[in-house]
């Protein structure tokens, strides 16, 4: 494990090391840290098709990350963070995890004045150490986003974001699958607006569409046959009453959430509601997720 975890540590470190390098050509340098606790409820975490099948949880959530932001010059600002995170389930415990990673991010403005647009590009890779045997794994992220104000009170922004995760141990039964049936990818669009209601309180809309890898959760003979020669992984799931299935899905996702800043804008709290609507191998499943966190910045 010390051996993954150390592999997994060194891209982020090596962009670390060569921003380390480079601060005799930034402007500043400081230290920068980020601490977020959540509470969710979602009502189909085993996100099945059948109704009768899905299964709801409460979801609790942890964040911390640190790290160095260097302003190389006026519009051009890189940060580089190590990241740990963790979350606990009531009613299934078996989905209990915590991921331990790094994260390297870029941004870059294109011009003077608040309605300039903005330029993200990020990476983070993290190693997932669940309770689940199957869950376990890597996961990495990359994304970039390109962000607007379209007025005084108003952000837009449009992005693109890669998933990819590798899973830690091959399918616990159904061997004849040649993968995990967590060892999957996916690809984002974004399109979503932040807009300022007063001095504290912001008012964020967001929607994205994924298409790549999904799961599934299901009793073993709930599928037809048909269907099931289209799946591309199966399983016995550890964490979940019935087998988890693979397959090439879309997903669209509906966010709406308000944020209310505290402490002169050091923290926040959120409360965040989800729609998410999943189609695949001509059947479908629904979300409804309900968040409310608190995030502080140092």
């Amino acid at each position: 494990m010390l051996k993954t975890l150390t592999r997994h540590f060194v891209v982020v470190l090596s962009v670390a090391s060569s921003l380390y390098c480079s601060t005799s050509r930034a402007e500043w340098v400081e230290w920068l840290a980020d601490a977020a606790v959540s509470g969710q409820f979602d009502n189909n975490i085993s996100q099945s098709f059948f109704t009768t099948s899905q299964l709801e949880d409460y979801i609790g959530r942890a964040f911390l990350s640190g790290g160095r932001v260097y302003q190389f010059d006026a519009f051009t600002r890189a940060y580089a963070t190590l990241e740990w995170s963790g979350e606990t389930h009531e009613n299934f415990t078996k989905l209990n995890q915590y991921t331990v990673g790094g994260k390297g991010v870029l941004t870059h403005k294109f011009g003077l004045g608040q309605k300039a647009p903005v330029l993200r590009v990020d990476v983070a890779d993290g190693e997932i150490l669940s309770d689940s045997q199957l869950r376990s794994g890597n996961q990495l992220i990359a994304g970039m986003r390109l962000s607007s104000w379209y007025s005084d009170f108003q952000q837009i922004y449009i992005g693109y974001r890669f998933d990819n995760r590798d899973a830690a141990r091959r399918n616990l039964r159904l061997k004849d699958y040649a993968e995990s049936v967590f060892t999957i990818q996916g690809h984002w669009l974004e399109l979503g607006s932040n807009i300022t209601i007063n001095e504290r309180m912001q008012l964020n809309l967001g929607f994205s569409h994924r298409w790549g890898d999904i799961t599934s959760n299901n009793a073993l003979d709930s599928l037809s046959r048909a269907t099931q020669a289209q799946v591309s992984s199966a399983s016995d799931d550890d964490a979940l009453p019935g087998w988890v299935y693979r397959a090439t899905g879309n997903t669209n996702r509906y966010n709406i959430g308000l944020n209310y800043a505290l402490f002169d804008g050091h923290a926040a709290t959120a409360l965040n509601y989800s729609y998410i609507e999943t189609e695949a191998v001509g059947m479908g499943y629904e979300n409804h997720s309900v968040q409310l966190s608190v995030h502080y910045s140092y």
